[in-house]
């Protein structure tokens, strides 16, 4: 198998580089940035059929900027829309953080991210006909993220990556992210794999350590939140509490604050369903507190 990798700067800063792989010059795993220079240069390799890890802004280019045949998860496809029809997922974030008690100031950062007001061009279908590659969904990261398993290799978009942990976020609709994710990780481990081809970051040679290593990050996370519960707090003062590796909460631009606020959010349900916490609504906002 030749794995030709392609590398991107990513407008956003963080990642600062963005993976996209040539496998045997016949497939393209994700799509680049939402870019036409990013789509441009992918068009160079003569490939015309892609998969797509998940609808996130730096994996989807060739969505909106070939007319490639792009296999991605069906509850993704739903997601492309935000780049589409901003409107409908900046009122559906909206209504989630003003229940919470944060302003509207968050959701303005969907609105940047989705201000591109794009159109798919690619003819969009799921994974059906892929030959030689294995299709493992691996949700968590995002409700339809897919990771692929080619001779023993896993291109896990961002379900691992080597050196920071995968955002895990909170959707309208989509709230077992958290266990979603470990058990996307428990997977895997499960799987035969001797190297892992993130979207960022660096090549994993050893898979099963880093898999730990995230598994046991979700714990931890699970119980720093729990604890910056304390006795009744809402959303946004949790998320100011926690040990994000990026520094403090107070200090992050929107872009930060609304990936906090979601994750947060997310780990708070999960800890929910455990039975640990539960919510109450005072004054007309959600806030949690300790069973």
């Amino acid at each position: 198998m030749e794995i030709e990798v392609v590398k991107f700067k990513s407008p956003l800063g963080n990642p600062e580089q963005i993976y996209v792989y040539v496998i045997d010059r016949k497939l393209i795993i994700d799509g680049g940035f939402c870019s036409p220079t990013h789509s441009l240069e992918l068009h160079e390799y003569g490939v015309e059929n892609c998969v797509i890890t998940h609808h996130h802004i730096d994996h989807v280019g060739l969505v909106f900027f070939s007319d490639y045949r792009v296999m991605i998860h069906p509850r993704e496809i739903g997601y492309i829309e935000i780049y589409s029809n901003p409107e409908k997922f900046i009122m559906a974030f909206s209504k989630l953080f003003a229940s919470y008690g944060v302003g509207g100031r968050y959701e303005k950062t969907l609105e940047v991210l989705v201000s591109l007001n794009l159109k798919p061009k690619a003819k969009i279908c799921n994974f059906s006909g892929l030959k030689d590659v294995r299709v493992v969904e691996t949700p968590g990261h995002s409700p339809g993220h897919t990771a692929f398993l080619v001779d023993k290799c896993l291109f896990s978009g961002d379900l691992v990556l080597s050196d920071t942990t995968p955002n895990i976020s909170f959707y309208p609709g989509y709230t077992s992210g958290v266990d979603d994710y470990l058990a996307s990780l428990k997977k895997i481990l499960e799987m035969e794999i001797d190297v892992v081809y993130p979207a960022h970051e660096r090549i994993i040679k050893n898979p099963e350590k880093r898999v730990y290593q995230l598994m046991e990050h979700c714990k931890k996370r699970a119980e720093e939140i729990y604890l910056a519960v304390e006795n009744t707090a809402t959303l946004e003062e949790i998320a100011s509490r926690v040990n994000w590796s990026i520094g403090c909460y107070r200090d992050f631009d929107d872009l930060n604050k609304f990936m906090a606020l979601n994750e947060t959010l997310a780990f708070l349900t999960y800890l929910e369903r455990q039975g640990k916490i539960k919510r109450r609504i005072e004054d007309g906002v959600i806030k949690f507190t300790v069973c």
